[in-house]
């Protein structure tokens, strides 16, 4: 869910580097990558009614780096890619969709959008709403509310009629999540929330549930001569993630899209590496970076060992995300937590079945029947998982 890195304020100047998270290009997708591969002699018939998981990793082409993690459903498809620019404000962009081929099914990472405003006329003379500051886009704040019906959902690309809400709640954790920990002097303020719709795609009935934050991240500014101070507004409309299904369907399948949320990890050499090329950026004037290769070269320069503050922004994020997946059974229900004695970690997995397994290549499988061994007729080293009360 989360992809990426906001570095907090080390200035009163300094930009907000907003994490890279559900962050997009609107550019093609490119890369289609298969993750239905041989699940390696499980056996399985009708009796067994298994959900297997299969671990899928994305290697960032530009850094040679893993960016990320999750357990995806075995035969599921991804889209998606993650691009790199000269852009301050996300200089690393990523869009993923992970889908069910043979169904409706599908888990959505959005965009992180990056805007900017201020109450100084004279600047927004030369900057009129609707322009880009350093990749942020100039624009008055909107609502959480604001953000999902005039934001998120219309650039979801889908091809909707008869539009509905069903119901809008919020979702706190995103809201601590999103806002952070600001530097001195900054007046930080987010909001969470989910809103569940109903359409008709194609003439098929479908239901879309979205999660964003919005968070404002105000710097007072001192006036000059006689004139008085005035405000920056570095705002953000991010960790936007969608699951959708066939309506009537959607709760139904909540556990396999928790699973995969909950599954998602970032690489912190990864993290890394997007922070160093962020604070190179700033450093330095955009007009100065035109050329085509310079992003490439910033990136192949820029370090992936973590400072001390980078360690504890990072550890920081992890102890959220972590409360966040843990917390979200009031909002995506659905899920039963196992003890993984070969990866040494707890793992939320579909509810209902009541037998879980997993094997040496992080792979995962729940079924109903308590005399289903994966072990028979495999050459993988299959251990059965402790339920966690």
């Amino acid at each position: 869910m989360f992809l990426g890195i906001r570095s907090p304020f080390r200035m009163r100047r300094m930009m907000r580097h907003p994490l890279i998270g559900k962050a997009a290009t609107t550019a093609g997708i490119v890369a289609l990558l298969c993750l239905a591969g041989p699940f390696a002699g499980l056996a399985q018939g009708p009796q067994t009614n298994i959900q297997a998981f299969v671990p899928y990793r994305y290697v960032d082409p530009a850094t040679g780096l893993e960016a990320f993690r999750l357990l995806v459903p075995r035969g599921w498809r991804s889209q998606g890619e993650i691009r790199w620019s000269a852009n301050p404000a996300l200089p690393a962009q990523s869009r993923f969709r992970f889908y069910n081929p043979a169904g409706p099914e599908e888990l959505n990472l959005f965009p992180t959008r990056s805007y900017f405003w201020t109450d100084n006329r004279l600047f927004l003379t030369t900057n009129p709403p609707g322009s880009l500051r350093f990749g942020s886009r100039v624009s008055r704040p909107v609502s959480l509310h604001e953000a999902l019906t005039k934001i998120v959902i219309p650039g979801a690309g889908r091809k909707m009629s008869g539009v509905r809400t069903v119901y809008e709640k919020d979702v706190p954790e995103l809201a601590q999540l999103a806002r952070g920990a600001p530097g001195q002097g900054v007046q930080a303020s987010a909001q969470g929330g989910k809103m569940r719709i109903s359409y008709r795609e194609s003439g098929r009935p479908m239901e879309e549930e979205f999660f964003t934050a919005v968070s404002q991240f105000v710097i007072p500014m001192p006036g000059s001569g006689r004139g008085g101070g005035y405000f920056i507004n570095y705002w953000y409309v991010d960790y936007t993630f969608s699951c959708r299904d066939e309506a009537g369907r959607l709760d139904s399948h909540a556990g396999i899209f928790k699973t995969m949320i909950h599954s998602l990890k970032v690489n912190p050499q990864w993290f890394a590496k997007v922070a160093n090329v962020k604070e190179m950026l700033a450093r330095k004037n955009i007009q100065q970076i035109k050329a085509i290769g310079r992003i490439g070269s910033m990136v192949a320069q820029a370090g992936s060992r973590m400072r001390e503050d980078q360690q504890r922004d990072w550890e920081r994020r992890q102890q959220v995300q972590d409360r966040i997946a843990r917390n979200f059974s009031d909002h995506i229900r659905g899920v039963d937590r196992y003890y993984d004695p070969q990866a040494g970690k707890e793992v939320e997995l579909p509810a209902g079945h009541g037998h879980a397994w997993s094997n040496n290549r992080g792979e995962y499988v729940v079924t109903e029947s308590p005399s289903f061994n994966p072990n028979v007729g495999s050459n993988l080293n299959w251990q059965p998982l402790t339920p966690v009360k």
